[in-house]
């Protein structure tokens, strides 16, 4: 893996909202297979910078490129396929009147990876990478406990293979264990690149291989 080769870059970008500036001249570069670490306090714009990445939120100045291209040249499932989220952990994030094995056909289905007959495969290859138990497809999400919660949301991000994960909070509401068990299974996706937004400025020293501080 060549970790000098640019996967995500940000060119001077600015946001305003009226009359507020959130963020100006902002510069990030993310290389393929790197950890980058955002810290900043409430506030701060990390939210808006997220929304902005995953193409949710409309920029003022500057230019975001994926792989060299600018993001407008992508279409929006495309380029939300190379870029997924992982965010805090909330009870909210998937749907209570589904089964576990239905909410993971959906984006197989969504953006058309792969063929009916093969999605069982996939989501069994994806369960294994989050030490999740293929029982777990017939439950439904209130039926799961908060580690697993969150590592099927993981798994959900996982099946389309994105080319960069962000991580915002992603392990701030659970405990020790289940925070290093996510640190681990992220960490074993080598060729994936990960947007690490955190206030646990230890974490992100020992995770990340570099720190982006956003603040005033």
């Amino acid at each position: 893996m060549n970790k000098n080769s640019s996967l995500l870059k940000i060119d001077k970008l600015s946001k305003t909202y009226k009359e507020q500036i959130v963020f100006q001249n902002l510069d990030l570069v993310i290389n393929q297979g790197e950890w980058v670490g955002v810290i900043g306090k409430n506030g701060s714009g990390k939210s808006t910078l997220t929304k902005i990445i995953l193409g949710l939120e409309t920029y003022s100045e500057g230019e975001i490129y994926l792989n060299g291209q600018k993001q407008e040249q992508y279409e929006l499932r495309q380029w939300m396929q190379n870029i997924q989220l992982v965010a805090q952990y909330t009870r909210n994030a998937l749907d209570p009147t589904q089964k576990i094995e239905k909410i993971l056909q959906e984006p197989l289905r969504k953006f058309r990876l792969v063929d009916k007959s093969n999605e069982n495969l996939r989501i069994k290859q994806v369960l294994d990478d989050c030490h999740l138990p293929k029982s777990l497809l017939i439950k439904r999400p209130r039926e799961l406990s908060g580690g697993q919660y969150q590592r099927v949301c993981i798994a959900l991000s996982l099946l389309v293979k994105p080319k960069l994960l962000i991580c915002d909070e992603a392990t701030a509401s659970l405990d020790k264990i289940n925070e290093l068990r996510i640190i681990h299974l992220l960490k074993k996706q080598q060729e994936m690149s990960v947007l690490f937004i955190s206030h646990n400025k230890k974490l992100v020293n020992e995770c990340c291989d570099n720190t982006f501080w956003l603040e005033h």
